[in-house]
């Protein structure tokens, strides 16, 4: 069997990034919003090919500049006193006709420089050197905007309220929030895939929370189970032959169901 280091090196980063952002997700209950930041991600990177071609530069690039500005319609529109819920509920509405739109005009205009499929299905064993850098770069920043803050973004999960009697700056806390998951979801689409960028966002926390007895714990929890998964799963989809995003995330199952009993016990 031969073994890419590139493969593991974005897979390693994909879960550390992933499982390091679940349990937040989780503390601020955002899974909704989390799960569809993919479709916004997924149309930037849609955009970003007539955006290149016209214009030159990276493909990367262009995806970064266009999805995470439009993440920010959820952050706005709850700042405005629009209820979380709602204002993820038009983000999903929004993001999901203009990428049927989207992909509609570029595959009938434009010759795209890439597969559009292999953002839906993701395949690190496919990632280049220059896919497997970026992975890593959009990794470190993304956990660098996030873990630092790590307890305050917990506080405003647990008490809002809380958090601007004691002067936190919310809307400070709430753009980096977006901003970190939005370069996670976008950065990481091409190797990591749609599909696979729900579970691993959604997944990890809920293992953690099975087991954690408090929000250090479930980070560390969440990160470890994740980074799990992404080896095992990386080995498993090289031994049967099948797409390391779907045996990474049956990893991941298996590993949430043995875990709920910690709930029992």
């Amino acid at each position: 069997m031969i073994l890419d280091p590139r493969w593991f090196i974005i897979v390693i980063s994909a879960s550390l990034t992933y499982g390091a952002m679940s349990p937040i997700t989780a503390a601020r209950r955002m899974y909704y919003l989390a799960s569809s930041l993919p479709h916004s991600a997924l149309l930037a990177a849609i955009i970003a090919h007539p955006l290149s071609q016209f214009l030159g530069g990276s493909l990367a690039l262009w995806s970064l500049a266009v999805g995470i500005p439009l993440s920010y319609i959820v952050i706005l529109l709850v700042q405005r006193g629009v209820p979380e819920d709602v204002a993820t509920a038009v983000f999903v509405s929004l993001s999901v006709s203009a990428s049927v739109a989207a992909i509609y005009y570029v595959l009938t205009t434009f010759p795209p420089r890439e597969s559009l499929w292999s953002y839906i299905i993701g395949d690190p064993l496919l990632a280049s050197w220059h896919d497997t850098i970026q992975a890593v770069v959009i990794s470190v920043v993304s956990i660098v905007l996030m873990i630092p803050h790590y307890n305050r973004q917990v506080l405003l999960g647990v008490d809002r309220d809380y958090a601007s009697l004691i002067g936190l700056r919310i809307k400070l806390y709430d753009y980096l929030f977006i901003t970190s998951l939005s370069l996670a979801t976008i950065g990481l689409l091409k190797v990591v895939g749609f599909v696979m960028e729900h579970v691993l966002l959604l997944l990890p926390a809920s293992i953690a929370l099975n087991i954690a007895k408090s929000s250090y714990q479930a980070l560390l929890i969440s990160t470890i189970a994740s980074l799990a998964a992404g080896l095992l799963g990386l080995f498993l989809s090289l031994m049967l032959n099948q797409a390391p995003s779907a045996t990474i995330g049956f990893v991941l199952l298996a590993t949430y169901l043995l875990s709920l009993k910690g709930v029992r016990r």
